[in-house]
């Protein structure tokens, strides 16, 4: 049983008419299951959405403010290190005070930071932003996903799965397309998509504040962090599977950090085409999930090695696209690399969840999120670094060849690493079952916790 069956409590000298009356009020001020259900959606959507909004934005940024690629990639990088230590930190907490108010302050946050980007005036409120989406974003995914399943009006566990991260992807692809529209065809590029954001978010939250509380009874154990553990048994499948799932994140790294200053310096799309950024970054998002959904009954096997040469070719026409300066060629390149880093990211998740064993699956699953955002984050802020110096076609042209290595590395490691051949290929439908894998939708049940001094 939830809170969201308890009875209320009887106040003093309060007799069974007036608990009838609180009682009555309460649920007045309550939204049903149903509602409830897409209140919650929607919040996951909407932050996902504007954790993006930055993205197609990001030459008008160094355009204002005179800095660089590497700056670029340093504000995407200081969210991912500021979403996932919140993520894997606060991934039980709502267990202990509630869905809701955790949901209310990520929320909250995600105000502050919109009004942070709104008014910026040089890079340190950029940076100070992106922190802040970080931390709200972490506040509101390590619990979204469960109180979405929680509140499914048929209590169906995979159908609320599924729904998560359909929203999540929805939320993905839609941020940098609404607000790349939004900065070309508004006279306030960097107001008009935070504005939106605002407005939106408060009327979130006035719904938020009436959903039903659905936190379990016991609370978790106190004093919990999480814990990264591999053990040693199954070490070299894991490296194997972390390497394969590299790719994936290493590619779309480059589509949220390094696209729009991509297009805007080698294909000569000008500042003031933003939509033009957010399109090409969600129609790289809309290729990873439909992908995600449409390999579910592929064979790890045949879908990774699939995966990692969409991934190669995709990039390979990314960076071919300057040669023939080929807008077109680059789209066709993200649709096909984002086809791939979703069929990787869903069957080495799965592979995981296989490998593992099941006293230690949280710490496995811990340890292969924390590398997935290494690799999503750490590349392109020295891939931009490198950029400063030699101009982004050719980095792009070397992050190329670092992903091709990538993938040798990956293949090598599958084919030495230790293990019966069925375990390689068997079907990873009935572990993946219905759900993909979002960047930056992370069920916490996932991530393992432990004693405050436990060692990985």
């Amino acid at each position: 049983m939830s809170t969201l069956d308890l009875p209320l409590s009887t106040p003093a000298g309060c007799d069974e008419p007036c608990l009838d009356a609180a009682a009555t009020a309460t649920a007045r001020r309550t939204w049903s299951r149903r509602t409830s259900f897409w209140v919650v959606i929607s919040a996951q959507a909407l932050l996902l959405a504007a954790s993006n909004f930055p993205t197609p934005l990001f030459p008008t940024y160094e355009h204002r403010y005179g800095f660089s690629s590497s700056t670029v990639t340093m504000l995407f990088a200081v969210y991912v290190l500021a979403l996932v230590p919140t993520l894997l930190t606060l991934g039980r907490f709502a267990d202990k005070v509630g869905r809701r108010p955790v949901l209310l302050a990520g929320i909250a946050v995600t105000i502050a930071s919109s009004l942070v980007f709104a008014s910026a005036r040089n890079v340190g409120w950029l940076f100070a932003g992106e922190v802040s989406y970080g931390i709200g974003g972490g506040l509101v995914m390590s619990c979204v996903a469960v109180a979405i399943r929680e509140l499914h009006p048929k209590q169906d566990t995979a159908g609320g799965a599924l729904a998560a991260t359909l929203s999540a992807a929805a939320g993905l692809a839609l941020g940098p397309l609404v607000s790349g529209l939004l900065a070309t065809v508004t006279p306030w590029p960097t107001v008009a998509p935070y504005a939106l954001h605002v407005v939106l978010a408060v009327v979130l939250v006035g719904a938020l504040s009436r959903i039903p509380e659905t936190r379990p009874d016991v609370a978790p154990p106190r004093h919990r962090v999480p814990v990264l553990h591999v053990p040693a048994e199954i070490r070299s499948a894991f490296v194997a599977t972390a390497l394969a799932g590299a790719t994936g994140w290493m590619l779309l790294g480059w589509v949220f950090g390094l696209s729009p200053s991509f297009l805007h310096e080698e294909l000569g799309v000008h500042i003031t085409q933003p939509v033009v950024a957010g399109l090409f970054a969600a129609l790289a998002v809309v290729a990873n999930g439909s992908a995600q959904l449409a390999s579910r009954r592929s064979d790890s096997a045949t879908a990774l090695r699939l995966a990692l040469g969409l991934v190669v070719v995709g990039m390979a026409l990314m960076a071919g696209s300057t040669l023939v300066g080929s807008l077109a060629v680059a789209i066709v390149g993200a649709v096909v690399a984002g086809a791939g880093a979703g069929i990787s990211q869903r069957h080495t998740m799965a592979t995981v969840q296989r490998i593992a064993p099941v006293h230690a699956r949280g710490g496995v699953t811990s340890a292969y999120l924390t590398g997935c955002y290494v690799a999503m984050s750490l590349p392109v802020v020295v891939a931009g670094v490198i950029a400063d110096r030699i101009g982004l076609g050719t980095v792009t042209a070397w992050y190329l060849a670092a992903l091709a290595l990538l993938v040798v590395a990956a293949l090598v490691a599958e084919a030495r690493r230790a293990g019966p051949a069925e375990d390689r290929t068997a079907s990873l439908a009935a572990l993946a079952g219905d759900e993909p894998i979002v960047p930056g939708a992370v069920d916490p049940a996932l991530v393992a916790t432990g004693p405050l001094d436990a060692q990985p």
